[in-house]
């Protein structure tokens, strides 16, 4: 494996860049419903798992076969990595440099991590998808794609880790926040997800079957989506400041 120190960032973004999405639960479930939605419509082949010691046992069963809950699929240049379980605290360290030694090991040119972020009135007709980047040559990507810059704000808890060993990351990553309800899946959300998505892989995404399973989605992210908002919801009892004045 080439040592950390000899890997530099890119110094452009090739014209057909290899890409790792990845997809946790968060706020609308937009990255689990937009990823997996990408996964199921390109037919994207399942090529291991990500094995994470601070993670609950627990596999899922699917047409007989038994999964892992974050696993890696692969098509082309493309790969995603989709968590069904929600990345607490214990697990943010892990699971980012599980992430990024993937990406070195397989030479991944951007990652693209999906997520949502509330809104308190959403417009359907009208909804945005804001772009945080850690390397100003992915500026390019958010500007040929009418993606605006998440310019001001604060990102807490687990993600916050993650984006940390991001930013830190020699990989250039593009975080993507679609405006969405916070405490519900979301899909109308997800399907701009899924159309910002495409347009900067360039893939060809079918949403029709999408439309039609909105209100099953919904129906069956309820379970995840609130282990998720039990995750989102912890707050570690913030430091007081000195009292100095009285």
């Amino acid at each position: 494996m080439t040592s950390e120190n000899s890997i530099k960032s890119l110094e452009k973004i090739p014209d057909k860049p290899s890409i790792l999405l990845v997809g946790i639960p968060g706020p609308g479930l937009i990255g689990i419903l937009s990823v997996s939605y990408v996964i199921h419509s390109l037919d994207m082949e399942i090529i291991g798992e990500i094995e994470n010691p601070d993670m609950t046992p627990v596999v899922f069963i699917d047409n007989g076969e038994i999964f892992g809950p974050i696993r890696i699929y692969k098509k082309g240049s493309l790969f995603a990595v989709l968590a069904d379980m929600p990345i607490d605290y214990e697990m943010a360290s892990s699971f980012s440099q599980s992430l990024i030694e993937f990406s070195k090991k397989n030479e991944i040119d951007i990652i693209i991590m999906i997520n949502g972020i509330h809104v308190s009135e959403k417009n359907i007709e009208n909804i945005k998808t804001f772009g945080l980047s850690t390397d100003e040559k992915l500026d390019a990507i958010m500007y040929e794609n009418e993606i605006p810059k998440f310019l001001t704000g604060m990102i807490s808890g687990p993600d916050a880790i993650i984006l940390t060993y991001l930013k830190n990351s020699p990989i250039p990553s593009l975080i993507l926040f679609t405006q969405c309800n916070f405490f519900f899946p979301d899909p109308e959300s997800a399907i701009h997800t899924i159309k910002t998505i495409s347009n900067i892989g360039k893939l060809e995404v079918d949403i029709t079957e999408f439309k039609k399973q909105m209100n099953y989605l919904r129906l069956q992210g309820r379970q995840l989506m609130e282990e998720t908002l039990n995750v989102l919801q912890q707050e570690k009892e913030p430091q007081k400041p000195p009292q100095i004045y009285k």
